[in-house]
């Protein structure tokens, strides 16, 4: 919830504390008082459904550009692996399985799967684990003679 907080945020151009309090406190009456919940439920799901793609698409936006601000090669192999692993897995597993992986060594542990944005970060991590514990031989780079 936090970047979506965030983006939220620069979506609206809206930094004050006392209005993500204000926030937050509608957020749970919502949560408590079932006729408030109802009139939201009043909302077409187009309207929802769009704010959603808008909101999750700045909230992916911004990743990309804070990995354009860190100078984060993208051209890089191992980066490539690492973010399309992560992409794939948790966009791809919400939609193909319902937001829940099944994954059969943990299904005693979670019978109904593994959320898919949980396994895509957890899967991004062991990647760039096994990168740094076996690191790829140094190519010699060829200097041609000059005549």
């Amino acid at each position: 919830n936090y970047g979506e907080n965030n983006s939220l945020m620069v979506i609206t151009r809206n930094y004050s504390g006392p209005a993500l309090i204000a926030a937050g406190i509608i957020a749970i009456l919502l949560g408590f008082i079932g006729k408030l919940a109802a009139l939201v439920g009043t909302i077409p799901l187009a309207v929802t459904g769009g704010l959603a793609i808008y909101l999750f698409g700045v909230i992916g936006m911004q990743g990309v550009a804070l990995m354009l601000a860190e100078k984060v090669n993208l051209y890089d192999p191992k980066q490539l692996a690492v973010g399309a692993a992560i992409l794939v897995i948790g966009i791809g597993g919400h939609i193909g399985f319902g937001g829940n992986l099944p994954i059969p060594i943990l299904t005693s542990i979670f019978p109904s799967g593994l959320p898919a944005i949980a396994t895509a970060a957890v899967v991004g991590i062991l990647i760039n684990l096994i990168f740094l514990i076996f690191k790829a031989p140094e190519v010699p780079t060829v200097i041609e003679a000059s005549e």
